[in-house]
């Protein structure tokens, strides 16, 4: 399975850059590769495509909210993208998370687009309690339009002011560890200090996009950070041995 990123191309989950990495995570565990076999002779002609999620200022629960949603289909072997109920059959069929419809066939010609100028337009999300993050308006035509809330427009305003201890002292606590070891043994996996390390940063970077990122960029040293994390975890696991 290849990932992409923009015009990148990483061959697992574990290459891809670290704000993508839970998304990379969730399909890699639970796309039904069965289903994807019966469904195509050639996985290389189809290219799923989608959206990840991490915070950039509206919070969600974390744990609710899928760190991938699929949205389209591409089959290179037909030289288009699936229609967008299509793609949605695809995704679920696979396992794959997709954006909940709030309103689908509606007409062009009598839809109001300008209605989600305002806020209070927005539906009610399936994965927070309040109104949801944007919407994505499409048609059959390939058309898309994307439109978000007011108070998730601007990038993402994180300074570098922290050092790299004092980013793990906040983000990397005894209680964090731990409970990411508990959440890799439910997925019946053996923690391992790599594997506590890699989830607890990769849970993180989405969780706290918006105070970790500048431009796409992580605030600090990612190496340095990365070590210091596996030292907290090692520390942590000898503790509690």
């Amino acid at each position: 399975m290849t990932f992409a990123v923009g015009d990148r191309t990483f061959d697992s989950a574990e290459s891809v850059p670290i704000q993508y990495r839970r998304a990379a995570q969730l399909i890699t565990n639970q796309i039904d590769r069965a289903a994807l076999q019966a469904a195509t002779s050639a996985s290389s002609t189809v290219t799923f495509c989608g959206m990840t999620t991490w915070n950039e200022g509206l919070n969600y629960e974390w744990d609710v909210l899928p760190a991938f949603v699929g949205v389209d289909v591409w089959s290179s072997s037909k030289e288009t993208f699936l229609s967008p109920d299509a793609a949605t059959g695809v995704f679920k069929r696979l396992g794959l998370p997709t954006l909940p419809a709030i309103e689908k066939e509606a007409s062009a010609a009598h839809t109001d687009f300008a209605r989600f100028d305002n806020d209070t337009a927005f539906p009610e999300s399936a994965w927070r309690s309040g109104k949801a993050a944007g919407v994505l308006l499409r048609d059959k035509s390939d058309g898309h339009v994307t439109v978000w809330q007011s108070e998730c427009d601007e990038s993402p305003s994180a300074t570098r002011g922290p050092s790299v201890t004092e980013l793990a002292d906040t983000y990397a606590t005894n209680e964090r560890i731990e409970r990411t070891v508990e959440l890799l043994e439910d997925d019946t996996a053996t923690p391992t200090v790599a594997s506590v390390r890699d989830r607890l940063i990769a849970d993180i970077a989405r969780e706290a996009y918006v105070e970790l990122f500048t431009d796409g960029e992580f605030i600090v040293s990612f190496p340095e950070f990365r070590s210091v994390v596996a030292q907290r975890v090692q520390q942590h696991q000898s503790l509690s041995e």
